[in-house]
């Protein structure tokens, strides 16, 4: 199975949008994180492991209980994403630079488009409902996947992840990722009264779904708030931690948005005799943070 992140199978079938891929990375590292995996039509029925079948040693002369494991049929569902960019002809063509105008243009829409497929990653259909389900949708919603911050006021969440194939991964109908035309046909537009005029246009297009293969495989902190105590602090992501060891899961990234990074910068003491304050952290525990705006500061 393949491991490529979404945006470096954008690079490659981008049709002439790598430019504009390139500048608006930042805005969802999710696509650069999680793997994708090409798949055969929009979706995926797969029966999927939720335990492990129990083994034991044996005595010498004596038999092994014969066990399996458990078992479930999940449907992992990818939507498309499509956008037509329009520009004024006469508009674009009094620019000193006409493509790189145009470019523009597209580069919004992009920039829009990245920030949609990050909250979706974690809101799902309770973001938009044309969308795919997300991790809100496919964890585990249980104390052994959960550790409560208490929180009250502006609650959010941190996620603790196992990525790779078969976990936590980006799912592309006949690897179709995100692409636009490389020429601007002029087509004619009408405003809103009706009136023609002519117009560069182009279309955004792409599709994409995820899949938490294995609900174990997630951990959230919630309720991560803004009241006095209920910050991010170290004591939550050990806590999470040790929810990990109980579900024989390995972290490899930890997401979380800005105010919670900053929640467990200020957490700590100063870092040396000068009284310096803590570095905001791009790792802990050797877990990588990734710093992302998907993930809301007012989740209900």
């Amino acid at each position: 199975m393949p491991t490529i992140s979404y945006l470096n199978m954008a690079r490659v079938g981008s049709g002439g949008a790598e430019a504009i891929i390139e500048e608006n990375m930042a805005h969802a590292p999710e696509l650069n994180v999680l793997p994708s995996e090409p798949i055969t039509g929009d979706s995926m029925n797969l029966t999927v492991r939720t335990d492990l079948p129990g083994v034991g040693f044996r005595s010498y002369n004596q038999g092994a209980a014969r066990t399996k494991g458990k078992y479930e049929t999940r449907i992992f569902q990818a939507m498309p994403l499509s956008h037509q960019v329009a520009v004024d002809k006469e508009l674009a063509d009094n620019q000193p630079d006409r493509d790189r105008y145009l470019k523009n243009h597209s580069s919004g829409v992009v920039e829009s488009l990245f920030r949609l497929i990050s909250a979706q990653t974690y809101y799902g259909t309770g973001h938009d409902p044309k969308g795919f389900p997300g991790l809100i949708a496919q964890y585990l919603n249980k104390p052994s996947n959960e550790v409560d911050a208490t929180g009250s006021t502006a609650k959010t969440s941190v996620w603790l992840l196992e990525v790779g194939p078969e976990k936590a991964h980006f799912i592309v109908p006949g690897g179709r990722t995100l692409t636009m035309q490389a020429v601007w046909p002029v087509e004619t537009l009408y405003d809103d009264a009706g009136n023609p005029f002519q117009a560069y246009t182009n279309w955004l297009n792409g599709s994409i779904g995820f899949r938490l293969a294995n609900k174990n495989k997630a951990i959230r902190i919630k309720n991560i708030g803004t009241d006095e105590g209920k910050g991010l602090t170290d004591t939550l992501l050990y806590q999470a931690m040790e929810k990990a060891d109980d579900l024989k899961m390995v972290p490899t990234h930890i997401f979380m948005n800005g105010r919670s990074l900053e929640q467990l910068r200020s957490s700590r003491t100063a870092t040396n005799e000068r009284g310096d304050p803590a570095p905001l952290s791009v790792t802990w525990e050797g877990i990588p943070i990734v710093r992302t705006q998907g993930i809301a500061k007012n989740e209900a």
